[in-house]
């Protein structure tokens, strides 16, 4: 029987009951899955030696010495779309595939994004909180505007921001900008969007939405340098990744009045530091790293995990799309990527 192990299961993006049910599901297809919890890759290396495959539920550190360590390991499998805790590098030289699930949550991401960009304009955080203390804040705090005059400015164009541009273009009458290099032309023809520079989407935007991968390009791609350049009744919006702004110049961007608003699904660190100022903040709305939950993601996940390791396993074939080391060559004899 194969050996699965998922290795950080109390993380928090799976919930246990749903990890039971794949480990139901795997039984039947042959492969045992153990739920475990390990920190370090020290632990990874130590609980896994027999793992044919590896899950992560989140950002398990699958570091270089984890991939040489482990000589049975075919793929690493996450339940979502990152991969920045996985050496891409190391993993493709020891034939180990690096699965993800691009696409699973796209919807989500948008809804969250919208959520959280109309929750700023209108004030109803600010509001809810006055209530919740006592004041009766009406009329008060900046004056909401019509999504229709402003213009919103994605940094990536790919799988979470296409919805995201239907909702503002097609539903509000937004113009909507981009900052992506990678924009196919067959794109180009699908939607009315602007492609800019990294320049003109700070100086362009009204709302900057954040749809890219954390690399060593992106990371803290949006510093005091940025900030300065932006409007300063303008807003921000992270359902991404947390390293791609510097928490500390956009609280200072925050408190100089640089920027008006930030709307923040992740952060540089989770959980958020209690003491963080961002908590405090009227002008920053936050949610715990939930952007990708919902009914038909969560359904998507589930299934994707089953199918993928079932794949790879047992009918040694894997469509390329979800494969995130791209270029590897798996170490299972025949293996097809389709």
């Amino acid at each position: 029987m194969y050996q699965a192990v998922v290795v950080d299961r109390d993380y928090g993006s799976v919930s246990l009951e749903n990890q039971e049910y794949i480990k139901e599901v795997y039984k039947q297809n042959g492969i045992n899955l153990r739920l475990e919890h390990y920190a370090t890759p020290e632990e990874i290396i130590a609980g896994c030696g027999d793992a044919d495959v590896i899950l992560g539920t989140g950002n398990p550190p699958i570091t270089q010495s984890v991939l040489e360590s482990l000589p049975n390991l075919k793929a690493v499998q996450r339940f979502g779309i990152g991969v920045n805790s996985i050496d891409l590098e190391a993993a493709k030289k020891a034939g180990v595939l690096v699965l993800n699930m691009p696409g699973f949550c796209v919807e989500e991401l948008a809804l969250h994004a919208t959520a959280l960009i109309l929750n700023a304009i209108r004030n109803i955080s600010y509001y809810d909180r006055g209530i919740r203390q006592g004041e009766w804040r009406k009329a008060q705090g900046p004056v909401p505007r019509n999504p229709k005059d402003l213009t919103l400015g994605l940094y990536g164009f790919g799988g979470s921001a296409k919805p995201l541009y239907n909702i503002f273009h097609n539903g509000f009458g937004t113009k909507v900008i981009t900052c992506d290099p990678y924009v196919s032309d067959e794109v180009k023809k699908t939607y009315d969007v602007e492609i800019v520079s990294f320049e003109e989407l700070l100086l362009l935007s009204d709302i900057i939405s954040i749809h890219a991968p954390l690399t060593p390009e992106t990371k803290k791609i949006f510093n005091k340098d940025a900030f300065a350049k932006m409007k300063p009744d303008s807003m921000i919006v992270n359902i991404a990744r947390g390293e791609l702004i510097d928490q500390t110049d956009l609280i200072q961007a925050l408190k100089d009045g640089e920027i008006r608003f930030a709307g923040l699904d992740v952060f540089e660190q989770e959980p958020l530091p209690k003491d963080s100022p961002l908590i405090m903040m009227d002008q920053a709305v936050l949610s715990c790293h939930s952007a990708f939950y919902g009914d038909h993601a969560q359904q998507n996940q589930i299934q994707l995990s089953i199918d993928l390791v079932n794949s790879v396993l047992n009918e040694s074939s894997i469509k390329q799309v979800y494969i995130a080391n791209k270029g590897v060559v798996s170490k299972i004899r025949d293996f097809k990527i389709l």
